[in-house]
Order: C-alpha cells, then structure tokens, then sequence
C-alpha cells in the first residue's frame, strides 16, 4: 500500500505597496481567487498616503502599515518576517496572479525539491491600455517565456522561494535601489541553489506604459542597475543570461548603426539611408520571434508598431552598458542604487 501523502507546503503572499489604491484592490482578488486565505497575504504598506490600507481592509486584509517610506527590498523582508509559510510567493501590486498560480506553485515544489526558486511571466493579456503598454508588457513576457527553465536570477513580480533559502541568503539587500530581485537570485545561484523560470505561473501587468516612461525606466531602473550588478566584482563570473541574450547584442549593435546612418545622411544621404534600412531589417529578423509572437498573440499592427519601440529599449540598453562600463558611473559619484526605493 501506498505511504501517506506528503503534506502540501505552506504558500504565503507578499505583497509591497506604496500608494497603490488604483491597483492594490485587483492585485489582492487575484490572490485571493487564487486559493489564499487572506491571513496568508501579507501587505506591506509602505508609508502610503492614499486608500491603500482601506482597501486592503476590505478585503479582510489588514495591511502591514510603515511609518516611513523603505523601499521594496526592506518591504519584502518584513512581509516575509510577518508569516511563517514554508514558501513565500512575491507579488507586485500591479499583478493581477492566474486563478492556478498557488496550484502551479506547490506542484512545482512538490515535483522539484531539489530548487530554491521559480519565477514566472506576463499573461498575454496585459490590462492597461494603449500600443505602447501593450508592446512592454508583452517584451517582458516574450524575454521570459524564451527563458523557460534555469536561471541565475530571480524576479519577485511573480515568483516563489523556499524560506530555507530565503533566509539562508538574508533576504533581499535593502540597500539595493532597483533589481534587489535580480541580485536575490545572483547570490542563490553562485551558492547552487536551482532557480527555474516557470511559464504555468503567470499574472496580468497592470502596469501603464509611455514611451518617455519605458525610456525612463529602461535606462534608469532596468540597464544601468543590470550592468552594475553584472560587473560587481561578487557577481562577476555570473552568466548574463536573462536579457542579454545573443539577440539582445545584435539588436544594440542594430541601433547604434541606425545612428550612423543618421549621421551619415547628412553628407552622404544615400549611404545613410541604405545603412539605416540595413540597421532596421537586421533589427527586425533579430526581434523575429518576438514580432512573430506580438503578431498571433495581439494583431499585425503591434508587430509592425513594434520595431520603434524595440529601437528605444535597446538604445537605453546599450547607453546603460556604456554608461557603466566606460568608468563615467564611478565618475558621477555615489551610484543610484544605493538608496532604498519605493516599493513597488
């Protein structure tokens, strides 16, 4: 006869917010239709200043309320501080969780127990609307989905750690201003422990995007952080592999031809049209997967209003790397990321 059950790990949510009323209310019915009791989320409540904790409240979530404002990193800490579940599932409060994630989560754990970590992706049905927001979301989802299995990072919109391993690492750096997820998972994967990145697990962005503000973010929050923490003399010999794919270089070296096309086009327009045409195509046949997937999954017009989009992001991309890599950050003064953010 068949030993009894092994017992399902306990699963806790956490949640940061700051001044999250327009979203925090959806994020919390997603947990909630998901299979979380609402004493099994913890929101951390980060000095907000709107109707945050009401909303909270009324869903018989009684939020984690900080008199001042700590960043994510810190917030995260203290949410999983207050529970004491056997995996901590990490939540942004603009991420609505798929109705299974708590059931794709235990049977993750349940038939790998040997990993550390999962992370998932970005539904197809990002909420907010307009081109621009649709594109984003669906990049990011697309980097992850082509990512699926092993990985040497972490994400912490929507993804899980044992609280062994959580707590073997001292949680997230406080002192880390953005991509304390990315740095989480750095440190668990030069210690061996298995990170894998789990498509079954998916959330819809509730995130809003414009061009300015994916630039913005891009550059600031996403390629100056990513190639600090690449060439941290700690996470030095870790491999570059989510975002920085073989595609990825093409594309950058892509854009930064297109600018000598624009410059050429001054003296010689021929030439500079030709190599900005050249500089596009190759963009294209570079991003073809993705085009292909914004294609069947949203319509031919965001494919084609795609290559644009794509042209920005991996602008800032390379511009971060140069940033970061040509000494003019240490020659700035006192790095960006090392004052606590807000959370997220």
């Amino acid at each position: 006869m068949p030993g009894p059950a092994t017992p399902e790990p306990t699963i806790g949510a956490v949640v940061p917010v700051h001044d999250g009323a327009s979203e925090i209310g959806a994020c919390l019915d997603g947990l909630l239709a998901a299979g979380f009791a609402p004493d099994e989320i913890r929101v951390v409540d980060d000095a907000s200043t709107d109707g945050t904790a009401a909303i909270c409240r009324a869903r018989g979530v009684e939020p984690i309320r900080l008199a001042r404002n700590v960043g994510a990193a810190e917030a995260r800490n203290r949410g999983a501080a207050a529970t004491e579940a056997e995996i901590l599932f990490f939540v942004d409060s603009d991420v609505v969780a798929a109705p299974d994630a708590r059931r794709v989560i235990a049977d993750f754990f349940a038939a790998h127990p040997d990993h550390a970590a999962i992370f998932g992706a970005y539904d197809a049905r990002p909420a907010a609307p307009g081109r621009v927001s649709r594109i984003r979301n669906m990049l990011h989802r697309h980097v992850h989905l082509e990512g699926a299995g092993p990985a040497s990072t972490f994400w912490t919109g929507c993804g899980a750690v044992r609280r062994t391993d959580f707590e073997a690492e001292g949680g997230f750096d406080s002192g880390q201003r953005m991509m304390e997820d990315v740095e989480f998972g750095l440190r668990l994967h030069a210690r061996g422990r298995p990170i894998a990145i789990c498509p079954a697990l998916q959330g819809t962005h509730l995130k809003r995007w414009s061009l300015a503000g994916m630039a913005r973010t891009d550059l600031l929050d996403r390629a100056i952080p990513w190639a600090r923490l690449l060439a941290a003399p700690r996470h030095g010999a870790a491999p570059a592999t989510l975002n920085v794919s073989r595609a990825g270089h093409v594309s950058v070296l892509c854009v930064a031809a297109s600018l000598v096309g624009l410059l050429v086009l001054a003296v010689a327009p021929g030439a500079g049209l030709a190599l900005l045409l050249a500089s596009f195509a190759l963009l294209a046949f570079a991003n073809r997967r993705f085009l292909a997937r914004l294609r069947r999954e949203q319509g031919p017009g965001d494919a084609v209003a795609a290559l644009p989009v794509l042209w920005v992001h991996y602008l800032c991309g390379g511009l971060g790397f140069f940033w970061v890599r040509s000494g003019l950050d240490r020659l700035c003064g006192p790095r960006g990321d090392a004052a606590g953010a807000r959370a997220r």
